[in-house]
């Protein structure tokens, strides 16, 4: 905060103390935002997929999945997601050839639930191989003995 200096006539009145500059210091401000700024980078990433799916347990190593993973969700209902969005069978091609355009070596990972039917997940899959996909790879949780050892 600042304050307004004397004018010149008894620097000590009762009119110079009262005559503070009331200015609104913003450095909090800009550092709670920088704080919050970093707390979104940070996590940002782990949101991988909204799509609320139980995905099957295996024993096999965890995989990172790279930057910008294209992750193609299948949920019990049989309905197929692109990340959050949720998109049609005929259309899944097509948004999976846009999502991996520009990619050195197309990769989509599939998830699926683990009671949705076998044929769904096999409908991913194909529609990843149509797109362009030179790597498919299909995501769960790790099970409890392997994430105890890690």
């Amino acid at each position: 905060m600042g304050m307004k200096a004397g004018d010149g006539e008894g620097g000590d009145s009762q009119f110079a103390r009262a005559s503070m500059l009331a200015d609104i210091n913003i450095t909090p401000f800009v550092d709670v935002m920088l704080v919050l700024l970093i707390i979104f980078m940070v996590t940002a990433p782990f949101a991988v997929s909204g799509v609320d799916i139980q995905l099957p347990r295996s024993r096999a190593k965890t995989l990172s999945l790279g930057n910008d993973p294209v992750v193609v969700s299948v949920s019990t209902q049989g309905e197929f997601f692109l990340g959050k969005k949720a998109v049609r069978r005929d259309e899944l091609v097509g948004k999976i050839q846009t999502a991996i355009a520009g990619q050195e070596l197309p990769t989509v990972f599939i998830r699926a639930d683990r009671d949705v039917v076998y044929a769904k997940v096999m409908e991913a899959m194909a529609a990843a191989q149509t797109a362009g996909a030179k790597k498919i790879g299909m995501m769960g949780e790790s099970s409890g003995a392997e994430a105890k050892a890690n």
